[in-house]
């Protein structure tokens, strides 16, 4: 109990580093029971293909049913491994001592390591994958009542963190919204060619598992629900690099969102903030401090998670036909960036679902900029007689002037002889009222039953 390492494992720090639903996927207990429940199907399938003798597969599926992976056996497992340094005699060499006579004599019959993890790895990337989606689901309909909610909520958009045009916050949303929903999509394409299991033998070329291997491999695979590959992956890894790189554009979203919030929640903008959590402490010497711990921890789960993918894409490279420099690393890889994966979507989910708006500062906001976030407005109107660039020119020499003398845009263009030969007072008085310039429109396929029905325009 005391004795972790990885933060994953931390007693005190765990829960933030890995979504609770998946982490028992990942726990050794049941990696190694998900082994020999791979091993006991190969064996049943190799009998009635009569590559193994009929016994061999009893006992075998006997020891598996029998065998607790408790304690003890996973030490007895580890003294296997310091032994030989090997990845799977250890267990074998156990599982020998559990089985009769004949069933220890066969155990993994003419396969490999990377046949029995891999395939046993697809499995569970498969129910972290369909976690995933539940997750993405629910973020969408969140965001699309935000988006709703807000497309009447006027604020400053923002361009290298200065003000640059009015937006509405429901349009900010909504481009959160649009990622989540190619993420969602990039899943499902994602699946088919996730979904495939591994039974190739020692170099992939299946010659140690008889003269019908091709039907053994496909009976074995459909046992577990996978699909069966169209040759050996042992050496081909881009279906791990593309599940990375999934995980690392998911959460980089989540930190582009939490980013955005760390950003308006500072009290000189004020704009929104993660919703209070009785309890939480901002600073144990500050105490006035609400600092947004979540929107921080989105992007620390996705540095993560983009380190691991960067990791991950230097595996891509073997040599031959399996290169453990490479495919080992998968171990630390994998599990790990999955699970910060799913802790960045419980993560956003609460921190979008308690989300505070304070519309009342984006208003003030956006009076502060003193309708200087109206002069591309002014400039695209005088463009219809001016030309674009003579027009950018006349806007841009007035704003200048106006700020060294301390006017108000308004004023400075009500003054402007200049100005007023192109536009009266009316006009000018339009083009600074923000609801009746900038309407905000946007599009949103239908991508899944979770997302509603499709609805067309954040602004009407």
């Amino acid at each position: 109990m005391f004795d972790s390492v990885h933060i994953n494992d931390s007693t005190l720090y765990g829960s933030a580093w890995a979504d609770t639903e998946l982490r028992p996927l990942f726990a050794e207990q049941n990696r190694v029971k998900g082994w020999l429940e791979i091993i006991s199907i190969l064996a049943q399938v190799q009998a009635e293909l009569t590559l193994i003798p009929e016994q061999a597969a009893v006992e075998i599926t006997a020891a598996y049913q029998h065998i607790d992976v408790d304690e003890p056996f996973l030490q007895e497992v580890r003294e296997g491994f310091v032994k030989t340094n090997h990845s799977l005699l250890g267990l074998i060499e156990a599982v020998k001592k559990r089985c009769g006579s004949t069933g220890g004599e066969w155990l993994c019959y003419g396969v490999t390591v990377q046949d029995i993890t891999d395939t046993h790895t697809i499995r569970v990337l498969l129910k972290a994958h369909d976690s995933f989606l539940l997750h993405l689901c629910t973020l969408q309909k969140c965001l699309i009542e935000l988006a709703r909610r807000h497309k009447y909520t006027v604020m400053c958009g923002r361009t290298h963190s200065q003000p640059g045009l009015p937006i509405t916050f429901g349009f900010k949303v909504a481009t959160w919204l649009d990622e989540i929903e190619r993420h969602h999509q990039r899943l499902l394409e994602l699946k088919p060619r996730l979904g495939v299991g591994q039974l190739c033998g020692g170099v992939g070329s299946m010659s140690s598992l008889g003269a019908e291997a091709l039907v053994l491999q496909q009976a074995f695979m459909q046992r577990l629900n996978l699909d069966t590959p169209a040759i050996a992956w042992t050496s081909s890894r881009d279906r791990y690099a593309e599940w990375l790189n999934i995980l690392a554009l998911m959460t980089s979203t989540g930190d582009r969102i939490g980013q955005e919030i760390v950003n308006l929640q500072r009290p000189e903008i004020g704009e929104v903030s993660e919703g209070f959590v009785t309890g939480a402490v901002g600073s144990i010497t500050m105490p006035q401090k609400r600092n947004p711990e979540i929107s921080e921890h989105l992007g620390t789960l996705s540095r993560v998670v983009r380190h691991h993918a960067a990791h991950m894409a230097e595996n891509l490279v073997h040599s031959h036909e399996r290169d453990g420099r490479s495919w080992k690393g998968e171990w630390l890889l994998i599990p790990d960036a999955t699970l910060a994966a799913g802790k960045s979507l419980v993560l956003l989910n609460g921190l979008l679902q308690n989300l505070q708006v304070n519309k009342a500062r984006m208003s003030a906001n956006l009076l502060a900029t003193n309708g200087f976030i109206y002069a591309e407005a002014v400039m695209l109107r005088l463009a219809q007689t001016l030309g674009k660039q003579s027009a950018h020119q006349l806007v841009l020499t007035l704003s200048l002037q106006a700020q060294e003398q301390g006017l108000s845009f308004k004023q400075a263009l009500l003054a402007s002889p200049e100005i007023n030969v192109h536009l009266t007072s009316s006009e000018i008085d339009s083009l600074c009222q923000p609801e009746k310039k900038y309407r905000l429109m946007c599009r949103f396929s239908r991508t899944s039953d979770c997302t509603m029905s499709a609805f067309k325009g954040v602004l009407p």
